[in-house]
């Protein structure tokens, strides 16, 4: 599974590329959808709080490599992979010259859906079949008003700190039985460029570039992503929550598979990493209000669970989960849409 992780600038230009188009083009309001990456989604690169990151910091401010283990199953393969997350914090220049290290958190992980979704439109994006190179043009501007039109409101300073973690957090996710097992080591963004002039560098409107991560750019190569509704994703308001959301519509590949899907909580607190509260009451509460939440937002239409117990102990808990009709069309319609995708580069009419 080689990944490209050298370095690279900008490209001045890059070929019409039929993958690119596929990506961007959505059975459904445009405007509404996005895409998600099955295992670049799973990796639990967001799971590190705020609230944890001050609480680990030592007296000049650093932090530890963080470290989790996960499980990754792809639907186009039966074995389950054992992987491990390591992440090497962003170390950031205050205001007084002193340096503090960060993980990313919410705020991070909703300004790469931004970003993710900007790409999208064609007039912002360029895709590079033959490197594997994924790029977005952007302004601090446009990701601050997307962001508040979503209900998440952040400063120009908060947005560019946050494009700063992302682009000095390193990552690497090393997978069992994949050649030596190491898959990918890069930062979340890379090669991040501000395209103006030296009085215009604190401009919000200042044109931006970074490279998006090596594992979005094969997936678009091998039309492997997912379309889901984007709209509803930002919307939701804990970490956990939005990334259930995104395991949901990735385990879901046909309607036949929405009556009924189970999970146990001990499977989503490793998976997820978020799932941190000393208390295992805390984080049933954690799953139940996530689950609630999807309820609301018209993604479920009920769900049970069952504790299962050692005595008074609770040791785990498996939830049942029923899909609405709304996500059940949404499942169909992503489902179209990739046959759609894959048919069109059989006939040939995709390339580079």
């Amino acid at each position: 599974m080689g990944l490209p992780t050298k370095k690279h600038s900008l490209p001045a230009e890059a070929a019409k590329s039929r993958q690119y188009d596929l990506f961007s083009s959505f059975f459904g309001d445009t405007s509404t959808l996005s895409n998600t990456i099955e295992l670049w989604d799973a990796i639990p690169k967001y799971a590190m709080s705020a609230r944890q990151q001050n609480a680990k910091r030592d007296a000049q401010g650093h932090l530890q490599n963080y470290k989790q283990s996960f499980e990754y199953k792809s639907v186009n393969e039966e074995k389950t992979i054992n992987c491990k997350l390591v992440m090497q914090p962003a170390r950031i220049e205050m205001p007084d010259g002193t340096t503090k290290e960060y993980f990313p958190s919410q705020s991070e992980e909703l300004i790469e859906e931004v970003l993710t979704k900007i790409f999208t439109d064609q007039r912002y994006g360029m895709h590079d079949v033959k490197n594997t190179e994924s790029w977005v043009h952007f302004s601090l501007h446009m990701i601050k008003k997307e962001l508040s039109a979503r209900g998440h409101t952040r400063s120009i300073t908060e947005i560019k700190k946050s494009l700063e973690i992302m682009s000095k957090t390193l990552i690497e996710v090393h997978m069992e039985g994949r050649g030596r097992g190491l898959v990918y080591s890069n930062p979340i963004l890379s090669n991040m460029t501000r395209q103006t002039i030296a009085d215009l560098a604190e401009n919000p409107n200042a044109k931006w570039a970074t490279q998006l991560p090596a594992l979005i750019s094969k997936s678009i190569n091998e039309l492997t992503y997912r379309q889901f509704n984007y709209d509803r994703h930002m919307s939701l308001s804990s970490s956990f929550c939005l990334w259930l959301h995104k395991r949901l519509v990735n385990r879901y590949r046909n309607a036949s598979m929405l009556n009924d899907y189970h999970f146990l909580l001990s499977s989503v607190k490793r998976d997820s990493g978020r799932l941190t509260y000393a208390r295992n009451s805390a984080n049933i509460s954690a799953v139940d209000e996530a689950l609630k939440e999807l309820q609301e937002m018209k993604v479920l239409s009920r769900w049970e669970k069952t504790e299962e117990k050692e005595g008074n102990a609770i040791t785990d808990v498996k939830y049942n989960v029923w899909a609405t009709v709304d996500f059940k069309d949404e499942v169909k319609a992503a489902h179209a849409r990739l046959n759609d995708a894959h048919r069109a580069i059989r006939q040939g009419q995709g390339g580079r």
